[in-house]
């Protein structure tokens, strides 16, 4: 299992760029799939906060969770209009965003990024 580690950060890193080109590829059913990506990994992390599992003694590891938590709020609100409407389709997979598909690409590619790093940190609590 050790060395599948490195395999499975890197995976979770490469989150935006694929949900990105699950977008240019799939339509509004990639939108659709980015969405119910970003629903669990906010509903784990609710779940996460309601069991109390930020140990207040790892200030780090607990402050990331809340950021997270709010960084998954913000891309799943922001990803919607990609959902619902072929104009913000569009303007998701081009190369010059408006201002909301920035929003969505930073949150998107922040959340994946947060939870990359939480996920390693986690791996090096359990060695």
């Amino acid at each position: 299992m050790q060395t599948a580690r490195p395999a499975m950060l890197g995976l979770i890193g490469m989150g935006f760029p694929i949900t990105q080109r699950a977008i240019r590829r799939f339509g509004r059913r990639g939108a659709i799939l980015v969405e119910a990506l970003t629903l669990a990994l906010l509903a784990q992390d609710l779940t996460e906060l309601a069991a109390g599992k930020p140990d207040p003694r790892r200030r780090v590891p607990a402050r990331l969770l809340y950021l997270e938590t709010a960084v998954a709020g913000v891309a799943l609100a922001a990803g919607l209009p990609v959902v619902l409407d072929q104009e913000a389709r569009q303007h998701a997979v081009e190369a010059r965003p408006t201002a909301l598909e920035a929003l969505r690409r930073l949150a998107i590619g922040s959340l994946f990024g947060i939870h990359t790093l939480r996920f390693r940190i986690s791996l090096r609590g359990s060695e």
